[in-house]
């Protein structure tokens, strides 16, 4: 049974989200390639979708001529407490065997960028985490405009994970400002389609999947929820032993701990909206902005009529049964472990 809380680090393990795939491997692909901010929940998937973009065999289908890529992958988690000019060096490091390092980092990155782009060669930096660079004050401006000079004058493109757009969780105004962040397209990690639900939680309990789809549309499309119900429940399901009635009382306990941990993304301000919610009304339109984080997510969907609704049944019993203003915490204190 493959563990929820360890990334996918095998291809052959990933499954789903074949659109976001192609879409990353087509702005990768461009003639000068483009940089991309992934942006999902904890425990969407961010690290094992950068696995999966940077395993070789991967590249090869997606890419024309992918061997003039080279892909590198950096967790920013690993350098959040070092000065700017060691994860500078971090990069040089991976990028080239080379033991002659100038004393400037700065100028040794570039010089080996230079040359790998004269050759004809494109570099894509797979930065994990990249929120914690962001929000370090380890990190001034000039290493961010570093990396838009990069980006500019070299074949050089940035993929990042985070859990909010990057701007919105920089340390410094000049930073938030800086023209670094408009290199980017950002890209939503949200849950799975339906039908690549009902195929995850099919394959983890080896059940059919007519039985898979009643517990996926109740619980929501989720692959780390998913998991979770695969770990705790797959002999039951598997048996059908687990009838709809019985899932508010074993599925939820399961599911609740993560939909706290979501709900800890946003301040006490939110509570009223998710209140209106719980109790299925349109929340306030002057507090809708509250809850934006959550339908960036895919937690929250807004519909033709206007009105917002949480994703699954059981997100809404949840917001019915659990939500207490000590949940939300704001974003300053979310951990995207």
């Amino acid at each position: 049974m493959t563990n929820p809380d360890i990334p996918v680090k095998l291809p052959e393990h990933f499954y789903g989200r074949k659109s976001i795939v192609r879409r990353i491997f087509s702005r990768i692909g461009a003639e000068r390639p483009q940089s991309i901010a992934l942006i999902g929940s904890r425990k969407s998937g961010k690290t094992s979708l950068l696995y999966y973009l940077n395993d070789e065999q991967v590249r090869s289908k997606h890419l024309e001529s992918s061997e003039k890529y080279l892909f590198f992958l950096l967790n920013s988690r690993n350098c959040m407490e070092k000065q700017a000019e060691n994860f500078i060096r971090e990069i040089t490091r991976q990028i080239t065997s080379s033991t002659n390092e100038e004393k400037n980092y700065y100028n040794a990155l570039q010089k080996n960028v230079r040359e790998i782009h004269s050759q004809g060669k494109k570099i894509i930096l797979l930065f994990d985490d990249f929120h914690l660079i962001t929000g370090s004050e380890h990190y001034p401006l000039e290493f961010f405009s570093f990396l838009r000079s990069l980006a500019n004058n070299y074949n050089v493109a940035y993929v990042t994970t985070s859990y909010l757009e990057l701007q919105k969780l920089c340390v410094a105004k000049d930073i938030q400002e800086s023209p670094f962040f408009n290199i980017f397209t950002n890209l939503s990690i949200g849950p799975f389609s339906l039908k690549e639900g009902i195929r995850l939680l099919s394959v983890l309990t080896g059940t059919e999947e007519e039985t898979a789809e009643k517990i996926v549309t109740w619980a929501g499309p989720l692959p780390y929820t998913l998991k979770l119900i695969a770990r705790n429940c797959a002999e039951e399901i598997r048996s059908k032993n687990l009838p709809e009635s019985r899932y508010e009382k074993k599925l939820l306990p399961i599911l609740a701990p993560y939909f706290g941990q979501i709900l800890s993304l946003l301040t006490k301000e939110a509570f009223m909206p998710l209140k209106q919610l719980a109790k299925e009304k349109k929340p306030d339109q002057k507090a809708e902005y509250l809850l934006r984080p959550l339908i960036r997510h895919g937690f929250l969907i807004e519909q033709d009529d206007e009105m917002i609704r949480p994703f699954s049944p059981a997100f809404l019993l949840f917001l019915k049964t659990q939500l207490s203003a000590k949940i939300l915490k704001g974003h300053e204190c979310y951990n995207d472990n």
